[in-house]
């Protein structure tokens, strides 16, 4: 079957392919075959109507069936005929038409999967990276530590309120203009100084005691994530029912007996294990980072699939919209303006697109395979910690197609590792 392909920007395909006049009557048989196998005619027994009468009766539905199969007749045999081909999506017919010589002639657009031009690795120096731990990394993990195995005690009573105490209070909140009933919070429980704390409220409270009432107002800004009180102003009221000063362990051996270990130098090495896996992690994105940066060095972000780019941008904008939602934010909120959002996302989005490719192009040139054992341990692993049977949690993930995710991110990650490998860098 003669066909043209002829490249366009993006990465888009034009597919211009003609079907002789014998294949176009083969097809055509096939579809008044079936026509008439299930047709009813009035006058005759279903399936024994004449072809002649199937062709009158279903012209249109015949004529419109005939084109679609002889489309996909002719794009399958375009796929047969192009092993370098990798369409990222279905093709957009746009001529499907027979021909004055009973042939057939459809022209089609679709978009493919780029193969980039990869600069060579040769020449090309991983930047250096220590992942040793410094003694001051080391203290900030075990600052760490004890912070999580801190005390509040409570101060004595002549103390007032200062950064860093715990203190516990009931709230009462009032917004203006609202018809809704008083926000009332009794017991609560927070840190002065943090900063989950309102500024207008840590500085109201300074120098309080206990039993003390104090007052503040909050102006939210005009443009705040939540409408109902952009621009507003909600009046607190303080009640002070105790104060409590945190008290760090001290770090030796019975602080290290807190956390399940018999020693204070086996606690610090522990520690300085776990800083330097964290720092190989970080080396490792740090690596990814610059390789992935040398090898695209030649390529425009701005000349990439357009499916693959919106698809990115998509699963932004409904990551934005979980987060809005966990914020008491409705996404369907008019002050939301959705494509402003995609706009911001769309050149982070086409940085990820383009990540991908590379990695994908290099797994399959490389032909990097994950062992399916690797694939059943991680997924034994998300049983585990979801209490349920390793065969239905994998079935389950099957049935969302996350099963072929899990594969996918599995080869970019093993891809990630040989690309280390090969440019000079160890992988741990």
């Amino acid at each position: 079957m003669p066909y043209t392909l002829t490249r366009l920007p993006n990465h888009t395909v034009e597919i211009t392919a003609q079907l002789p006049a014998t294949t176009v009557d083969e097809e055509r048989q096939k579809v008044i075959h079936s026509y008439r196998r299930h047709a009813r005619i009035p006058g005759f027994r279903p399936g024994k109507a004449p072809e002649s009468a199937v062709r009158a009766r279903f012209a249109d539905e015949i004529r419109a069936e005939l084109r679609e199969q002889l489309a996909e007749t002719a794009w399958r045999e375009v796929l047969d005929g192009e092993d370098n081909l990798q369409p990222l999506t279905q093709p957009t017919i746009e001529v499907a038409d027979l021909d004055d010589a009973g042939g057939f002639q459809m022209t089609a657009k679709l978009e493919v999967r780029p193969q980039l031009e990869l600069p060579e690795l040769e020449g090309f120096q991983l930047p250096e990276v220590d992942i040793d731990p410094t003694d001051a990394e080391i203290h900030e993990e075990l600052d760490r530590l004890r912070e999580q195995q801190a005390a509040w005690e409570p101060v004595d009573d002549d103390a007032r309120a200062e950064d860093g105490m715990l203190v516990e209070a009931d709230l009462h909140g009032e917004m203006e203009g609202s018809d809704g009933e008083p926000y009332t919070e009794e017991g609560a429980r927070f840190v002065l100084g943090t900063e989950g704390v309102p500024a207008e409220v840590n500085e109201a409270l300074q120098g309080a005691a206990a039993g003390d009432e104090r007052t503040a107002e909050r102006r939210f800004p005009d443009d705040d994530d939540n409408p109902d009180r952009a621009g507003k102003t909600v009046t607190y009221r303080v009640v002070v029912k105790s104060l409590k000063r945190k008290v760090l362990p001290e770090l030796d051996d019975e602080f290290a007996k807190t956390v399940g270990l018999d020693s204070f130098d086996e606690l610090t090495d522990r520690v300085r294990e776990a800083v330097r896996r964290r720092k190989v992690a970080q080396r490792r994105e740090d690596w990814r980072r610059a390789v992935l940066d040398h090898l695209e060095a030649n390529a425009d972000v701005n000349e990439l699939p357009s499916s693959l780019v919106q698809s990115a941008v998509h699963e932004d904008l409904n990551r934005f919209a979980y987060s809005l939602a966990m914020r008491g934010v409705s996404p369907e909120s008019e002050d939301i303006n959705w494509q402003e959002m995609a706009a911001r996302f769309e050149p982070g989005a086409r940085k990820r697109v383009l990540d991908n490719l590379v990695l994908e192009q290099l797994a399959r040139t490389w032909e990097i395979s994950v062992p399916e054992a690797e694939v059943d341990a991680y997924v034994t692993g998300e049983a585990r910690q979801l209490g349920v049977p390793p065969g239905e949690h994998k079935a389950n993930l099957a049935k969302e197609d996350r099963l072929g995710q899990i594969r996918h991110a599995a080869r970019m990650s093993a891809t990630v590792d040989e690309l280390i490998r090969r440019a000079g860098g160890e992988v741990e």
